[in-house]
C-alpha cells in the first residue's frame, strides 16, 4: 500500500481546525459573555449567514465575504464545507467516532434532479419572508437553535448516508454546489493509477465518487480528502487539476466555464447589494401586534423578514432579556424579542447588533442605542402599590435610565409615579422591577416600527441602579 502522507496531514488538518471551531462555537453559545470576540467574527466567515444579509439587506460586509467565498469555490471547490461549516464538523465526527466501532461503507450515488427542490424551497422561502424555514435548514443557525430532535436526525442520517444534508437539503451548499462545478485546485484522480478498489468510495460521505468510471462530481465533493488519505495506490491528490480531454481529445475549455460561472455569482450578489434594503419587508403582511423587538432592528416587518433564527443574540444578552419569542404567527415564531418579565434592555448595550450576523439587527452606537425607542410604557396606577396597597415604593423611577419615570406627590400625599413619555425608549427596566405580579403596574408595550426619543433628562448607569436596594 502507497501511503499518501500529504493527503493524510491534509486530512487532520482539516479535522483539528473543523473540530475545534465546532468545540469553540458550542463553549461560546454556553458561554458568551467569555467568547464575545468568537461570537463577533464567526458568524461573519458562515457562508449562509452572509448569502442570507447580502440577499435581504444588501450589506457591504455580507457582498464582501459572499464574492470571497465564491472566487475560492470556483477555483478552489467547497473547502468553506470542509474546514468552517460547524454542523458539517458536527456531522464529521460522529462519522469518525462511528468508524471506530464500524467501518464506513457508502456507495456512489448518481446525481438526480430532486437533490435541490429542497435548498431551492427554503431559499424561496428566506426570500419570501418565511425566514424561519431557512433558519432550520442554514447549518449555522440550525446548529445553535435547532432542536435537539432536529440535531439527532441529521447525525443519523449521516451515520446512514453521509453527509448527505449537504447536497440534499442545505441552501448554502446549493449555492456553493453551482459554484465547484469545475475547479482548478482540487482533489484529482489518476486515472492511469486507479484499479477500481473502491476503498475511496466506501468512505466517501459525499457519495461522488464514481470508481466504475473514474469520475469525481466535482459539485458534490466536499474536498475533505477521505478518499485520498485511504487510498492505496496513490491515485487520488490534491492540486492542480490536469487538463480535461473531451471524447474528441482536444482540451475542453473549463477557465471560461469558471468564469461564466463566477460572472453569475457576480451579478447575482450586486443585484441584491443594489436592491432596496426594504422592498423584501413590504412584501409581508403587517403585524397585528407587536413585542418589544431588539435595538436595531428597526421594524417588526424587517426583523421578519431578515432573521434567521441563528439566536446569537439571545446567547450573547449580557442581561438575558432577549429570548425566543413563543407567537403563534409564522413570522415571528422563535425571532428574538425582549421579555421584561424576566429581563431589561441596558442602557448602554449595543452586543445584540454587533454579533447579528445577517443585519437583521443594525449595529447602533451608544449614543444611538441610548434613544432609540423599542416601547412605550403603559402606567396602570391603580395597580401600583403606592396607590393600592398605601406602600411607598419608587422602584420604576430608580431605575428608569431616562427619567421618563418620576416620582410627584400625588392626590394621595404620597410620593407615586408619573410618565413622561416622551422620554420613554421601552426598555423594559420598569417592568422588570415592579413588584407587582402576574400583571406589573407597568407594563411596556411594543412598537412594529421603532423610533427615536428625546435624549434623556437623567442617566443612571445599570451598575449603580442594580447595586442599590428598592424599598419593597
Amino acid at each position: 500500500m502507497k501511503k499518501n502522507y500529504a493527503s493524510t496531514l491534509f486530512l487532520l488538518l482539516r479535522r483539528s481546525i473543523s473540530w475545534t471551531l465546532l468545540a469553540i462555537l458550542i463553549l461560546a453559545a454556553n458561554y458568551p459573555d467569555r467568547f464575545h470576540a468568537f461570537l463577533q467574527i464567526f458568524p461573519k466567515i458562515q457562508f449562509g449567514q452572509q448569502a442570507a444579509g447580502l440577499f435581504s439587506q444588501g450589506s457591504t460586509l455580507s457582498l464582501v465575504v459572499f464574492l470571497v467565498f465564491a472566487v475560492l469555490t470556483v477555483f478552489s471547490g467547497r473547502l468553506f464545507c470542509g474546514f468552517l461549516c460547524p454542523l458539517g464538523a458536527l456531522m464529521d465526527l460522529a462519522l469518525f467516532l462511528r468508524q471506530k466501532t464500524k467501518k464506513r461503507h457508502f456507495s456512489h450515488l448518481p446525481d438526480r434532479p430532486w437533490r435541490v427542490v429542497a435548498p431551492l424551497a427554503f431559499l424561496a422561502a428566506f426570500w419570501l419572508g418565511f425566514t424561519m424555514f431557512y433558519g432550520h435548514a442554514e447549518p449555522y443557525s440550525l446548529l445553535l437553535s435547532g432542536s435537539p430532535t432536529i440535531l439527532f436526525l441529521i447525525v443519523a442520517l449521516a451515520l446512514a448516508r453521509g453527509r448527505a444534508f449537504c447536497n440534499s437539503l442545505c441552501p448554502a451548499g446549493l449555492i456553493l454546489r453551482f459554484l465547484a462545478k469545475r475547479p482548478k485546485i482540487s482533489l484529482f484522480l489518476k486515472k492511469d493509477v486507479c484499479r477500481g478498489c473502491g476503498a475511496c468510495r466506501r468512505v466517501c460521505p459525499a457519495s461522488c465518487l464514481d470508481v466504475k468510471e473514474k469520475a469525481i462530481d466535482y459539485g458534490r465533493c466536499l474536498v475533505c480528502l477521505e478518499c485520498a488519505a485511504v487510498c492505496p495506490d496513490g491515485a487520488l491528490k490534491y492540486g492542480v487539476r490536469p487538463t480535461l480531454l473531451s471524447k474528441a481529445g482536444s482540451p475542453v475549455k473549463e477557465d471560461r466555464r469558471r468564469f461564466l460561472r463566477l460572472t453569475g455569482a457576480a451579478v447575482l450578489a450586486g443585484g441584491a447589494y443594489l436592491t432596496p434594503a426594504g422592498l423584501r419587508a413590504k412584501l409581508l403582511p403587517p403585524p397585528d401586534v407587536s413585542p418589544i423587538l431588539p435595538p436595531g432592528a428597526l421594524s417588526l416587518a424587517r426583523l421578519n423578514a431578515n432573521c434567521t433564527l441563528c439566536r446569537t443574540c439571545i446567547r450573547a444578552c449580557p442581561n438575558e432579556a432577549l429570548k425566543i419569542s413563543q407567537a403563534k404567527t409564522p413570522l415571528l415564531a422563535g425571532k428574538p424579542v425582549i421579555s421584561p418579565y424576566e429581563g431589561f434592555c441596558q442602557h448602554e448595550c449595543v452586543v445584540c447588533g454587533e454579533v447579528c450576523p445577517t443585519g437583521a439587527l443594525r449595529p447602533l452606537s451608544a449614543e444611538e442605542k441610548k434613544i432609540s425607542r423599542l416601547g412605550l410604557a403603559k402606567l396602570n396606577l391603580q395597580e401600583c402599590v403606592v396607590i393600592k396597597n398605601g406602600t411607598s415604593c419608587g422602584a420604576c423611577a430608580e431605575i428608569c435610565p431616562t427619567g421618563s419615570v418620576n416620582m410627584v406627590t400625588g392626590a394621595s400625599e404620597r410620593e407615586e409615579p408619573a410618565m413622561s413619555p416622551d422620554y420613554c425608549i421601552g426598555c423594559g427596566a420598569c417592568q422588570f422591577v415592579c413588584p407587582v405580579r402576574p400583571t406589573a403596574a407597568i407594563v411596556v408595550e411594543g412598537l412594529s416600527v421603532q423610533q427615536t426619543a428625546k435624549p434623556p433628562v437623567v442617566v443612571v448607569t445599570d451598575d449603580a441602579v442594580m447595586g442599590e436596594e428598592f424599598p419593597f
